[in-house]
């Protein structure tokens, strides 16, 4: 055991939370970060480090992956889940499986924030009951004056975000070939699990949701990861990674994307998702499609590394990282561009369920009301004085009352598409 190990066991009335401080660690190229958890003892190791830690509390066994990591301080901070005592009696009950290939089976307690909504405990919950509660949150969040007023901005200017943003071409850097050969090192000895001959579908479409939500972060940050926003976007988009649901079709996929890109980010719009599936549609085409995901998946693992997302680095991210590099062959990657080729339009098209298209209409029609409201009370362009004569009240709004009118202009010679 290295001296320079620290840590600190705390509990609260459901977990233990255990923190770690190993400053001699280089945190940010380490991936071997899991923790042994038995029923009353933590085992911690990252070479040179090995370290046992006793617990008074009895804990739920298994593995457990970091909730957050400070890579200032190389702090790494551990949720642990508390054994609860049940009736002899009770039949046990088996839990769900979530994550990467239904790879996870563990009591997995997340605590949510107001920036990081994920399902807590999602071994507690089968797919219909994940999709129910993802559909539901999603009418309760959806916001339609927003969704309306983007749709107009999006006319207008398509918020100035271009199509080619997200280059088709991409070399990866030394640094990305580091960080994927380090992920790849940590489960050589199993590398065989991610080489199915024919992969589930489930799998296949968790990585376009991933894929797609990376995208809509990229299009809005004109390719660069913005630490601030980008974790947030990738995770809210992505049903795969809030709400660890698995999708079993492409179309499914798109409907769940579309939808959430209707509610969530700062810039609300089917057409933005739309743009998001063309370029990876693109994209599946490209001979070098796997370093054009991988490079999509190591900028999502990069969002994720500083803030609560990083645990779905441990559950998604990674795991998907190994798949693509050691099976994703072109003849499949080439089927699933197609399945998305084929599905995109109707969904754009179609409703999702909101009720957008109605919302986007009475929007511009409340725009156009509003203008010519306008029209008539402006007969007159001055205002009496006591004395009746008139003064000239123009002036200080000219600028605003050309930019209102260039607006309306354009909306009313627009072809909508919503």
């Amino acid at each position: 055991m290295c001296d320079k190990l620290t840590y600190s066991l705390q509990y609260t009335e459901a977990k233990a939370i255990l923190v770690i401080t190993a400053p001699d660690l280089d945190v940010e190229h380490e991936d071997i970060l899991s923790l042994e958890v038995f029923d009353q003892e933590l085992v911690f190791t990252a070479p040179p480090h090995y370290q046992r830690i006793p617990s008074k509390n009895t804990l739920v066994p298994g593995e457990v992956f970091p909730t957050n990591i400070d890579y200032e301080k190389s702090a790494i901070t551990y949720h642990i889940p508390l054994s609860v005592e049940k009736d002899l009696n009770e039949p046990p009950q088996k839990g769900f499986n979530y994550g990467f290939g239904d790879f996870y089976d563990s009591v997995l307690n997340i605590q949510t924030t107001q920036d990081f909504k994920t399902l807590s405990n999602p071994e507690q919950f089968s797919n219909d009951e994940r999709r129910a509660k993802r559909l539901a949150d999603e009418q309760k969040d959806f916001n339609e004056e927003h969704y309306g007023m983007d749709c107009v901005q999006y006319m207008i200017d398509g918020f100035g975000i271009r199509p080619d943003g997200v280059p088709l071409d991409i070399q990866l850097t030394d640094e990305q070939r580091y960080q994927i050969e380090l992920i790849m090192d940590r489960k050589k000895c199993d590398l065989n699990r991610y080489t199915w001959q024919h992969p589930d579908l489930t799998v296949l479409a968790g990585l376009v949701d991933i894929l797609l939500a990376t995208l809509y972060d990229k299009l809005v940050n004109s390719n660069e990861l913005n630490e601030a926003i980008s974790h947030f976007n990738i995770h809210r988009l992505s049903a795969t990674l809030s709400y660890f649901e698995k999708h079993d079709s492409i179309h499914q996929v798109l409907i769940a994307f579309y939808r959430r890109c209707c509610i969530y980010p700062l810039y609300r719009s089917k057409n933005l998702a739309l743009m998001c599936t063309r370029i990876l549609i693109d994209a599946l085409k490209s001979n070098d499609f796997v370093d054009w995901i991988l490079e999509k998946l190591l900028h999502c693992y990069e969002a994720f590394k500083r803030n609560e997302c990083t645990i779905l680095n441990h559950y998604y991210i990674k795991d998907f990282v190994r798949f693509v590099q050691s099976t994703l062959s072109r003849d499949r990657i080439q089927d699933l561009g197609k399945e998305i080729a084929e599905f995109s339009p109707s969904v754009f098209t179609g409703s999702l369920g909101l009720g957008e298209a109605s919302i986007a209409l009475k929007m511009i029609k409340s725009i156009m009301d509003n203008d010519d409201d306008t029209t008539d009370s402006d007969d007159t362009d001055g205002s009496s004085t006591d004395d009746g004569t008139e003064t000239d009240t123009s002036t200080d709004d000219e600028g605003v009352s050309d930019s209102v009118e260039s607006v309306l202009d354009k909306l009313k010679n627009i072809n909508l598409q919503i």
